[in-house]
């Protein structure tokens, strides 16, 4: 997806994992539960990947930040007329559907963070630009569901906010695959860098790579 407004891939940023965090959007039953209210398939068939990206990050001590939504009055505002499940109790503390998954959660920890957020962007009034900053991350891995609407917001919140946005294509999902696209589109022409979960975990093992390879050399 070379864009030819402004520099893509490489030529924009290389990923560091040393200065990178993992941002894991709204995995909860809400979306990715089979016959769920907003069931995103493509939110279950993404997890081998999303699981190997995590734990990545743990393994090289990277913040992981995992949102979820809580669309309850009087936090939901507008979301409650728009979708009348939410107004029901979907995606309302309590309720099932605001869990995670029960094969992808958080393990709370000093570099691992869960942050309730009412709105799609996961910046808007909440904590999420003080863990990233406290933290001195420059780089955004955006990840999760729903890749054109929570995913897509943060990443555009993110580079508001001169954060570098990785997003993988295939560790983001949503609902049809042209808004997929869409955004993948979007994203890569205006925001950051698209590329896959194999490619982003080579990038990173590489710039480690190169690191290690400085520091013998300067022992040497």
């Amino acid at each position: 997806m070379a864009s030819k407004l402004g520099n893509s891939g490489k030529d924009f940023f290389v990923v560091d994992p040393r200065e990178t965090a993992l941002i894991v959007i709204d995995m909860q039953n809400a979306f990715v539960a089979e016959g769920s209210t907003f069931e995103t398939p493509g939110a279950r068939t993404m997890i081998p990947r999303l699981e190997t990206l995590i734990a990545f990050a743990r393994e090289h001590g990277m913040p992981v930040i995992w949102t979820q939504s809580d669309h309850q009055p009087p936090f939901g505002g507008l979301m409650l007329r728009k979708f009348p499940p939410i107004a029901n109790g979907v995606l309302w503390p309590g309720d099932p559907s605001f869990d995670f998954y029960p094969h992808v959660h958080p393990r709370l920890g000093d570099r691992e963070f869960c942050i309730v957020k009412h709105k799609f962007d996961a910046f808007f009034e909440t904590s999420l630009d003080a863990i990233l900053r406290n933290h001195r991350v420059r780089t955004l891995i955006v990840t999760g569901t729903a890749t054109n609407a929570c995913c897509e917001s943060t990443a555009r919140s993110g580079f508001m906010r001169d954060y570098q946005v990785a997003f993988p294509s295939d560790a983001n999902a949503t609902f049809d695959e042209s808004m997929h696209q869409a955004t993948l589109c979007n994203i890569d022409l205006l925001f950051g860098r698209v590329m896959t979960t194999e490619e982003l975990l080579a990038e990173m093992k590489a710039s480690l790579g190169k690191t290690k390879a400085t520091t013998a050399r300067r022992a040497g």
